[in-house]
């Protein structure tokens, strides 16, 4: 007897599932992404039980929201997901009126392994010297592996625009690695 060969479900299909009510299809939405939603909350978070927490309210809103989510092409879940995670991070900052610096964003290197590294460390202190826009378009780019559609809707600019900042930024950060 030989049995039928296992389907596996397109992230669309979970999705569209997960919209109709299907806790198994959003649980498996959430296996898929909550390592990069907890990545990108901590970097601006700087702290494991705040991006921890923030990563569950995160799902938490997703799975409230699903039923009124409109997959369209030029919006992917994706993006939809890191809008909530963004959101909840500014939300965050607000309601506990620390002001939201994107000096402390991004986090190259491990924290406890700083030392060990100081390529590393050289890198994270020249990115949190140069402009906040500019750290958020290379966490976004390099440090998160965003692509630049999906970016351009993050930041809310053309993606021209994000290339163009992507250029600037990373000169930004080559003239700081030099000082």
């Amino acid at each position: 007897m030989t049995l039928p060969p296992a389907r596996i479900e397109t992230p669309g299909e979970l999705i569209e599932k997960a919209r109709k009510g299907d806790a198994k299809a959003f649980g498996m939405i959430y296996e898929l992404w909550v390592d990069n939603v907890y990545r990108f909350v901590y970097l601006k978070t700087k702290d494991e039980d705040v991006a921890e927490d923030l990563t569950a309210e995160v799902f938490l809103k997703a799975w409230k929201g699903l039923k009124t989510y409109q997959p369209r092409t030029e919006v992917k879940f994706s993006t939809w997901l890191f809008a909530i995670a963004r959101n909840g991070v500014i939300d965050y900052y607000r309601t506990t009126r620390q002001s939201l610096s994107f000096e402390n964003l991004p986090e190259i290197a491990d924290l406890n392994e700083a030392d060990l590294y100081p390529e590393q460390t050289n890198l994270r202190e020249a990115l949190a010297r140069i402009k906040p826009e500019y750290q958020q378009v290379l966490t976004l780019r390099y440090i998160e592996d965003v692509p630049i559609p999906k970016t351009s809707q993050i930041m809310k600019k053309k993606e021209g625009n994000i290339r163009a900042l992507t250029n600037r930024a990373l000169a930004a950060l080559k003239r700081e690695l030099k000082s």
